[in-house]
């Protein structure tokens, strides 16, 4: 099965959209209130959706185990929401975003290897060792006298939302595959059980999410519905071509979210850094190719 012309857009632009409110949420690095309003956004906008996917097939409302799979997805994407705010508060869009995106799938692997026992052959080494050398480089670690604080923070937080990323993704597929859930009302009634996790910390601290809105509205309203959309461009992606040919092409946002940085935001684009985001790419290709 080929990857077609319609799968190739498909993913193309989820990983534009995806790298975009990445870099509205850098914009607003709101926190806790950042968080919660556009996870109200993300909900009030899939409701419509939620309402008619059990219109039409009421039986797919899950039962006891699928709201457990949905209450811990949920827990994992509020801390990496959380962790991604703190990495972009302390650090540049163009190391935070890349090494969440890189590590991702590096944790999925090691996961895989510790406690499923599944170890890698030749193509899926390559692709540790690649994502390994594009961390290194990307973090500012080499040289050393490029190392500064600023990027041994976004050390820390890109890699934690990776590990985030990783957690989430392994429930996620869980629920899909084990369980047999729809991906699309699995998502959208994950969304609201983020917010209403959400709901008693912004109730303590309403004076900021109102603050946060009225500073921030824009970039609230954008990562709440691009958010969503460039998800479902990938889901739908996955249904008609492989996930070996879709998993690393979304990966592009990473090459994305480094020039925006660059552009945009006026971050130093190294050559170091360049390459490094490019051994990601290469990394996430070979451990989505192997077998």
């Amino acid at each position: 099965m080929a990857l077609s012309a319609e799968a190739f857009a498909l993913v193309l632009c989820g990983a534009l959209l995806h790298a975009l409110w990445n870099l509205q949420a850098k914009r607003a690095s709101g926190g806790l209130p950042f968080v919660w309003l556009y996870g109200l956004v993300s909900l009030v906008a899939a409701m419509p959706l939620i309402a008619l996917l059990l219109w039409r097939d009421p039986s797919q409302w899950p039962g006891v185990s699928g709201w457990s799979v949905i209450a811990a997805s949920a827990a994992v994407h509020v801390l990496y929401g959380l962790v991604l705010q703190k990495g972009y508060r302390a650090s540049d869009f163009a190391i935070v975003y890349p090494l969440a995106r890189g590590t991702g799938p590096l944790f999925s692997v090691l996961a895989a290897v510790l406690i499923l026992g599944e170890l890698p052959g030749l193509v899926g080494a390559s692709g540790i060792a690649l994502l390994l050398a594009g961390i290194v480089l990307v973090s500012g670690l080499v040289p050393l006298r490029a190392r500064s604080p600023a990027q041994r923070r976004g050390l820390l937080w890109g890699g934690l939302t990776g590990l985030c990323i990783a957690i989430y993704t392994l429930i996620d597929a869980w629920a899909v595959k084990r369980i047999g859930m729809s991906p699309v009302l699995y998502y959208c009634l994950s969304l609201g059980v983020r917010t209403v996790l959400l709901a008693p910390l912004a109730a303590r601290h309403a004076a900021a999410v109102r603050t946060q809105w009225l500073a921030f509205r824009g970039p609230v309203l954008a990562v709440g519905l691009l958010s969503p959309v460039a998800y479902m461009l990938v889901l739908t992606a996955m249904v008609i071509a492989p996930l070996s040919y879709v998993a690393p092409l979304r990966e592009l946002s990473m090459l994305l979210g480094v020039w925006l940085g660059a552009r945009v935001l006026r971050e130093t684009l190294s050559p170091l850094r360049l390459v490094g985001t490019l051994c990601m790419l290469a990394g996430v290709a070979a451990l989505a190719c192997a077998r």
